[in-house]
């Protein structure tokens, strides 16, 4: 008796998608910065801003990035500090501290040429295999597959991939399909065409499989699945953490410290310490005061702002600080045009107005946007 063959591989049963997906690019695609004008350091410039955040908070900080850094030379010249303070507000500054290493390190082993290769590609800081096959794609035209959550929902569902999409096994399972429907030609406006089509049309949760232009391929419309596919791992929740901050200011100017780790390490940011279980809140503010040489007169509650990062909800209780008159005075610490001028301090009163040339993230501006209450009068 003969034997039953085994399954075909999924990845072997790929949809030949790029004619129909190309074409519809074609006359749909967004006009975006980095597609009006591309080229390798738009491309990995763009990519570095896109990972985790949505094209229409991206756009305005590109635009005003290759305004100040017009090329890779300029970006690796630059003090990591204007780089990260440019990217204030877009928030993950893990993403421009490694975009600037990235950078030099281009200078340094490759002469200044971004790599067109994978595998020199992800030998660089803060770049991993979507961003580096997304770069050899799009910048180059290398024939490879760049797998994004978009990309990967696009492709889970034309193949019918019923396996939880975060999961290692199945993003190299969907990789493989992907890589199986790029064209000889066009890898990059394939690339982006597939990422074009899961942000416009194949969405997570009301796809509009009328407007697409492969539905006709796809296996979990032909299914009735859409809806069930993609599949996604149970998350665990994000982890509370509490913090106090405490707002000192002095002559019309505030005092910042520099984050030392964390998703906010190097930036600026309110003195401010964890609060433990069943801990005060005013005891961890008046704490944090003390790590900088600070004893308070007086703690005034001014109110709490909630933050979400990647693995956290922290919600931050906000205090203003009261000094005595002669150690506020005593304070030696320097002014921005110090820092500005190179100075490694770890401190510096800033005036809020002049916060956009330093780098602060949105959660720092939340804290300091709070109203005192009007009642508190420190003397």
């Amino acid at each position: 008796m003969r034997a039953a063959s085994a399954p075909t591989p999924p990845a072997s049963r790929a949809p030949a998608i790029a004619p129909a997906l190309l074409r519809w690019y074609d006359r749909q695609r967004r006009d975006l910065p980095w597609r009006s004008q591309s080229s390798p350091y738009r491309t990995l410039l763009s990519e570095f801003m896109l990972q985790q955040t949505v094209v229409a908070t991206v756009v305005p900080f590109f635009e005003r990035f290759v305004a100040r850094f017009a090329d890779l030379g300029a970006l690796a010249a630059a003090p990591e500090d204007q780089v990260v303070a440019l990217w204030s507000g877009l928030g993950y500054y893990a993403r421009a501290r490694n975009l600037h290493r990235a950078a030099r390190a281009i200078v340094e082993r490759h002469g200044g040429e971004i790599p067109d290769d994978e595998t020199a590609l992800r030998a660089l800081p803060g770049i991993g295999p979507y961003t580096a096959a997304a770069v050899a794609a799009i910048g180059f035209g290398r024939r490879t597959f760049a797998l994004d959550g978009n990309a990967a929902r696009v492709i889970a569902r034309l193949g019918g991939v019923t396996a939880a999409i975060d999961k290692p096994a199945t993003r190299i399972l969907l990789r493989a399909i992907g890589l199986r429907c790029v064209p000889a030609r066009r890898s990059g406006d394939f690339a982006q065409a597939v990422m074009e089509l899961g942000a416009t049309v194949c969405l997570a949760r009301k796809p509009l499989c009328d407007a697409c232009p492969v539905s006709a391929l796809c296996a979990a419309r032909r299914d009735g699945k859409t809806l069930e596919i993609p599949a996604k791992a149970i998350r665990r929740p994000k982890r509370l953490v509490r913090v106090a901050s405490a707002r000192v200011r002095r002559q019309g100017r505030v005092l910042l410290v520099r984050g030392k780790t964390g998703l906010l390490a190097g930036t600026w940011m309110l003195p401010a310490a964890v609060v433990e279980e069943g801990g005060s809140s005013a005891a961890a503010a008046r704490s944090a005061l003390r790590e900088v040489g600070i004893v308070a007169r007086r703690l005034t509650p001014v109110g709490s702002v909630r933050h979400l990062f990647t693995h956290r909800d922290v919600r931050a209780e906000v205090f203003e600080a009261s000094l005595a008159a002669s150690r506020a005075a005593s304070r030696a610490w320097p002014a921005i045009g110090d820092v500005a001028a190179g100075a490694t301090a770890e401190q510096l009163w800033i005036e809020e107005g002049k916060l956009g040339e330093v780098p602060v993230s949105s959660f720092l501006r939340k804290q300091l946007a709070l109203k005192r209450d009007k009642s508190f009068e420190p003397p």
